[in-house]
């Protein structure tokens, strides 16, 4: 009921656009009649125009997003579960994490240019900090009795982190992750304006400085139905994935 809600008010706001927008009440040229961006959106999605866009987008959001995981996952238990690494990389972590990624966008191009490197960097950077600070804290807050029940059982210290660890730090962990998605594709996006020549940013970039404003509001239309596909999956992946936690059944993890 609620998404018929959602739907019911997001084309009603279509209606006013419009309205609004044939009525003369704006500009044409920056506001033109939502039926003509849907007719665009559905010839360049037919055509197979923005659906390449968006899929090169789509890939490097992953790549980096993947990267960050691997990369912060571990650290994060690591830091969770040993005081002497926390001390030695905390304060390092501090300062760079208050960093906005898109400030990293022109350290990145002089270093690596404007290739898929620089992008990859600063999406892996974007994502890096919210999965180990979701990782750090689900492993700094374990209950005190599942260790004590492991101590008790004799288990080895890979046994302690894989079977008890690593399963109750699994929320806090995955409410990184889910932060770091849409993390993933903005600053995929902002480095794909900055310096590409693909993807769904450079192409709406393209089309808006060339004025071809329906192409570009279709471009975006474009890249709203890919964030909320990806984050309607990953929600739904964690939630089959830790639905033995309360608060992660049926996609309540937020």
């Amino acid at each position: 009921m609620k998404r018929l809600s959602g739907i019911i008010v997001l084309c009603a706001l279509a209606g006013v656009w419009e309205c609004v927008s044939r009525a003369g009440l704006v500009s044409k040229l920056y506001f033109p009649p939502v039926s003509t961006i849907a007719a665009v959106f559905w010839e360049l999605t037919v055509s197979g125009t923005l659906p390449a866009q968006a899929g090169e987008t789509f890939a490097r959001a992953v790549a980096g997003l993947l990267a960050a995981l691997v990369l912060a996952g571990p650290l994060g238990l690591g830091m969770g579960t040993s005081r002497r690494l926390s001390a030695l990389l905390t304060p390092a972590v501090e300062l760079v994490r208050p960093v906005p990624p898109p400030a990293v966008i022109p350290a990145a191009m002089l270093l690596l240019g404007i290739g898929t490197s620089m992008k990859l960097s600063v999406i892996v950077f974007a994502c890096f900090f919210p999965i180990l600070v979701g990782a750090v804290d689900g492993a700094r807050h374990v209950e005190p009795g599942f260790r004590l029940t492991a101590a008790a059982y004799g288990l080895r210290r890979s046994q302690l982190l894989f079977g008890v660890i690593l399963p109750a730090a699994g929320p806090s962990l995955a409410a990184g992750f889910r932060t770091a998605v849409p993390m993933a594709l903005i600053v995929a996006v902002l480095s794909e304006m900055v310096g590409a020549s693909s993807g769904i940013g450079h192409y709406i970039l393209r089309m808006q400085r060339t004025f071809a404003i329906p192409e570009m509001y279709a471009g975006v239309a474009w890249l709203g139905i890919l964030g909320l596909g990806c984050n309607l999956a990953v929600e739904r992946g964690l939630s089959r994935l830790l639905r033995w936690h309360e608060g992660w059944k049926s996609g309540m993890g937020r």
